[in-house]
């Protein structure tokens, strides 16, 4: 049994600015701990069942291995992961905040711009090139309404690790802090209700234009796309 390669049919000379975008953000991917723990796992996976199917005809293995995946593959994985960053976005927001160690303010800070660059990778990948990898005739997702779900904790991810980089630099800076504050500042600002440079000081501003055009990509491309997908829902009355 060999292990599954990407076949897709994507070249230069098909579409020169496709297929440098879906190039660069399919190795942009790597750079995710999401991804790497999936490849780590599935890597894994892949040779382990390679030793208990040895011998085993090539068509048996085959279906086989269709028919069993590591759990780093699966939709609750997925689920669980954004689960999990929720709740340390907000453990972060509350540390940031009140501890004095600065090493422990680098660590969130540094995950907290980690974290929102997979995100924004994962989504345009989501949005944009899975369907170009898998075929578009081949690509399907679990629910819309649990896409637009994960979008929802997305944003509000994006929320809470915008505001762990406001609380990083107004602590630095000695001015005073305030976790719930700087929750609201970084809602308003990717939810578009407010300017950047509404924000204290041009450095601080630089990174709410940034979230402010995270905002207004899920705001206007990822949630728009799948709530298109939603069900119908059926009328009593025909006006």
């Amino acid at each position: 049994m060999k292990k599954p390669v990407d076949n897709n049919p994507l070249k230069a000379k098909d579409s020169l600015i496709l297929w440098f975008a879906y190039y660069l953000f399919d190795a942009l991917r790597q750079v995710s701990l999401f991804q790497q723990i999936r490849n780590i796992a599935k890597g894994c996976f892949f040779l382990r069942f390679k030793r208990k199917n040895v011998g085993v005809p090539s068509k048996d293995a085959d279906a086989a291995w269709r028919s069993s995946q590591p759990f780093v593959t699966s939709y609750a994985f997925s689920d669980l992961w954004a689960i999990l960053h929720l709740a340390l976005g907000l453990a972060g927001c509350s540390i940031v905040a009140h501890t004095s160690l600065i090493w422990l303010r680098w660590i969130f800070v540094i995950y907290a711009v980690l974290r929102t660059f997979e995100i924004f990778v994962y989504q345009i990948n989501v949005l944009l090139f899975d369907p170009i990898k898998v075929g578009r005739a081949n690509y399907r997702i679990k629910s819309a309404t649990r896409m637009i779900l994960l979008l929802l904790c997305n944003i509000i991810e994006y929320i809470l690790w915008f505001s762990i980089i406001y609380l990083f630099v107004f602590s630095n800076s000695g001015s005073s802090v305030n976790a719930i504050q700087m929750i609201h500042e970084s809602f308003l600002i990717i939810s578009n209700n407010a300017r950047p440079e509404e924000m204290p000081n041009s450095f601080v501003a630089a990174i709410g234009y940034v979230e402010f055009v995270l905002g207004m990509f899920m705001n206007i491309l990822c949630l728009a796309r799948f709530i298109s997908l939603l069900p119908a829902v059926q009328q009593v009355d025909d006006y």
